[in-house]
């Protein structure tokens, strides 16, 4: 059996840090999954472990969120947790009895989370008891996005199904029905959610009525989210290729041949996609032409999305280092090893970088001083 373990650094800057000024509270840090921080958020300097803490018994296939001082996960074995940022104690368990393989969501005092059974559970994100309940017929293994004008949350599982239910109710207001599992997180950008399906297209359904606008062939299976900018949605599959769709006109722009296939969500910052592939190689991308600007071999597959902070770019890979990069010029800056392999992506905010690992380890990690 695993013991909890906790490492402190007694030193005064991890004193004063009492709260972050910043929140993740969504899987890909925003509705429209691009995986960029916002500006506001900083971390200066290198990277160190300030604490870790292991499970008893179970372990993680999930990406956290951080909202103020507290974070939030999903376990394989240990429910639904609650914990300190700044030690990574314990706050609140709930005791969902299935697997979480899904990153929750935040809204309005209220954690949303669903279990490989397909439940949907909204829970009190300061106690941790159960609000409501919504059966989403098979396994919910894509984080839940907030539709913040209707105050609806926005979920798809297996069962190829996307909901829109009402967030202080879960009562089902539309459901979307595709002819595959959907397995990625539901992108939103204004008015309208995109789903990759397992069915080999881009979904692009109106958020108003749950009606389908658009389908858009993919020409091959993917469970990777898209990145949505503009009229633009840009997502990986399983053909070994990195597409550029116009969705509006329903268009694929252009097409980025690698490999292997890509599992991973793309990052994007100022006309550079940042995504890596099963081929352990991390690449950027020009997102108007699709020529790429650089790319980095790892030692191991990419399964989580990358992060941008500022001009540095922070991707997980299953090696179990965590590299930094430059943005624009793909140079290693630093490589973090960690303790088991790292399948989902960070979660950052001011000061902190939050990110767990297969072997049952979250880890905090705040800049060196």
């Amino acid at each position: 059996m695993k013991r909890s373990i906790l490492f402190f650094f007694f030193i005064p800057w991890f004193i004063d840090d009492v709260v972050a000024d910043s929140s993740w509270a969504l899987y890909r840090g925003n509705a429209a999954a691009t995986g960029q921080a916002d500006p506001a958020v900083r971390l200066a300097g290198n990277m160190t472990i300030a604490w870790e803490q292991q499970l008893e018994r179970g372990d993680f296939e999930t990406t956290p969120i951080i909202v103020g001082n507290s974070i939030f996960i999903g376990t394989r074995g240990e429910g639904m947790q609650s914990r300190d940022l700044q030690t990574g104690n314990l706050k609140w368990v709930h005791n969902i009895p299935n697997d979480i393989a899904s990153p929750a969501a935040y809204f309005e005092g209220t954690i949303f989370v669903g279990d490989i059974q397909g439940l949907l559970y909204a829970l009190d994100s300061e106690a941790g008891y159960n609000k409501w309940t919504f059966d989403a017929k098979k396994t919910i293994d894509s984080g839940p996005n907030v539709d913040v004008q209707t105050k609806r949350i926005i979920v798809a599982s297996q069962s190829g199904s996307l909901f829109a239910l009402e967030a202080d109710s879960g009562e089902l207001v539309w459901e979307y029905k595709t002819e595959e599992a959907i397995q990625c997180f539901p992108s939103i950008s204004g008015r309208h959610c995109f789903v990759a399906g397992c069915d080999s297209f881009l979904h692009v359904v109106n958020l108003d009525t749950g009606k389908g606008v658009s389908k858009i062939p993919l020409d091959s299976q993917t469970g990777s989210t898209p990145a949505i900018v503009g009229d633009f949605a840009f997502v990986g599959t399983e053909g070994r290729e990195f597409l550029c769709i116009d969705w509006k006109e329903g268009q694929i722009i252009w097409r980025f041949e690698m490999q292997r296939g890509v599992q991973a969500p793309a990052a994007y910052k100022d006309g550079i996609l940042i995504f890596g592939g099963k081929d352990r190689t991390i690449y950027a991308v020009d997102a108007k032409t699709g020529k790429g600007r650089w790319k980095r071999v790892t030692r191991g597959r990419i399964e989580g999305g990358a992060v941008i902070v500022g001009n540095k770019v922070y991707i997980p890979s299953m090696d179990s280092s965590l590299y930094v990069l430059d943005l624009t010029t793909g140079r290693l800056l630093e490589s973090i090893e960690l303790t088991g392999r790292l399948a989902a992506s960070p979660a950052v905010v001011s000061g902190w970088i939050v990110i767990a690992t297969d072997e049952g380890i979250l880890t905090g990690l705040h800049p060196a001083r």
